[in-house]
């Protein structure tokens, strides 16, 4: 029986060649740091800041543009820039507050935030109204509306008075002679005149029908006379042109007797 020799591994390993390493353990660090991070932080998503960078620029407007297209909720205040020339005839809806699709540089102009030059002008979003009452004013002309999504207004403007009350248009002054009737004017029905009457009327006068109210075939400056407002001397008084009546009653007054008459085609009456 031939003996088992035994190689050490050492041996073994000289003869053919080989190399043993001794093995390494590599350490695994954890994924989660519980200090501060080293670099830069990263950047914002692109377009974070674009929506407050929008609330803070200048709307350029053009004449067409209108409160409709600017974008926030009510109570967002907007700079708005206007062209000069922008057309006043034009839809506008309200009085300081108006109908978001009304033009915002016409608006502008109406309360008096910007002239027919342009101008800058800030606008407040609101929410829609029940109506819109409408006005002229600077030039332009905005309309009554019923009930309406949303509105706008403009900020720092001083709310404009009312307007004064129209000035009466002064009638036209008439200075006839004693033969004058209404036949002889083209006067409507409705409309006044000043009438200044010359002196001796009452002498030889031509006949009146009526009482206050006079057909159109009287002689006015006699009428007068008999209406009590002028005498010998002549005199002023306000004539109103009238239509026709269906019948006309004589009197005598002022020493002037008038007479009866039926229908008549115009007519008119007197006052101080």
């Amino acid at each position: 029986m031939r003996p088992t020799a035994t190689i050490p591994m050492l041996a073994l390993c000289a003869a053919a060649s080989c190399v043993l390493r001794t093995p390494t353990l590599t350490a695994r660090t954890s994924s989660f740091s519980s200090g501060p991070p080293s670099g830069p932080p990263s950047d914002p998503p692109s377009g974070a800041g674009d929506e407050a960078a929008a609330g803070s620029s200048i709307i350029e407007a053009g004449c067409t543009f209108s409160g409709s297209e600017i974008k926030g909720e009510p109570g967002s205040i907007h700079q708005v820039s206007c062209p000069p020339g922008c057309d006043k005839a034009v839809n506008v809806f309200g009085t300081e507050t108006y109908t978001s699709d009304s033009p915002v540089c016409a608006a502008a102009m109406h309360v008096g935030a910007i002239s027919d030059r342009g101008g800058q002008a800030t606008v407040m979003l609101e929410a829609g109204r029940p109506a819109y009452r409408g006005s002229k004013r600077n030039g332009v002309s905005s309309r009554d509306w019923g009930a309406y999504r949303a509105s706008y207004r403009f900020v720092g403007v001083t709310a404009a008075p009312p307007p004064p009350p129209p000035v009466a248009k002064r009638p036209t002054l008439l200075e006839p002679g004693c033969t004058f009737t209404v036949d002889e004017n083209t006067g409507e029905t409705g409309t006044v005149f000043r009438v200044s009457c010359p002196a001796g009327c009452n002498v030889d006068h031509h006949p009146i029908w009526g009482t206050e109210h006079y057909n159109h075939n009287s002689p006015v400056c006699v009428a007068a006379i008999h209406a009590g407002l002028a005498s010998d001397r002549g005199g002023e008084f306000t004539m109103v042109i009238e239509d026709g009546r269906k019948a006309y009653r004589g009197s005598k007054q002022h020493g002037i007797e008038s007479q009866d008459w039926g229908a008549d085609r115009g007519g008119f009456r007197l006052e101080r």
